[in-house]
């Protein structure tokens, strides 16, 4: 299956980085993050305000320790409540690539599912969360395209 881009718009705007920089999970804590700039570092990694939470801005793990210390979380493959010391920090598509510390690709799990997960791709592990989380990129992916003015065609 390939996504084609067609057809830009000249009304619409470029994409801007907080567009992209921004969590595709709409629940708490995550819906709680905001993108606040680029870093200056060589690799502008995206930075993040935390809703009711003072100084800032973090980077996404960082981030999501901050939202879920205030906001409280579950874990997103069995839906148990997260507690400081059963809260982790799952990398969906692993620490493997370009950019494995993407907000995108950060999910809140318990102690045991994260460790049951290990390697294993999000949809070997639990094909639930892999669809639930797979559509959930796939809604900001397609809403990134609007914005951008393209239209898709899924081949």
């Amino acid at each position: 299956m390939t996504v084609e881009a067609t057809d830009k718009l000249p009304e619409e705007t470029p994409e801007k980085p907080e567009d992209a920089a921004r969590p595709c999970l709409d629940g708490m804590p995550y819906r709680a993050i905001v993108f606040a700039r680029l870093h200056s570092n060589e690799a502008k990694t995206p930075l993040y305000w935390v809703g009711g939470v003072a100084g800032g801005p973090w980077s996404a793990i960082n981030s999501l320790k901050k939202a879920v210390a205030v906001h409280g979380a579950t874990c997103f493959y069995c839906s148990t409540g997260l507690a400081k010391d059963t809260v982790t920090i799952d990398h969906v598509e692993g620490q493997i690539g370009e950019i494995p510390n993407a907000i995108q690709n950060l999910v809140l799990a318990c102690k045991p599912c994260n460790a049951k997960k290990g390697h294993l791709p999000i949809d070997a592990f639990k094909p639930e969360a892999g669809r639930e989380w797979l559509q959930a990129l796939h809604t900001q992916i397609e809403e990134r395209l609007r914005k951008l003015g393209a239209q898709t065609k899924i081949k």
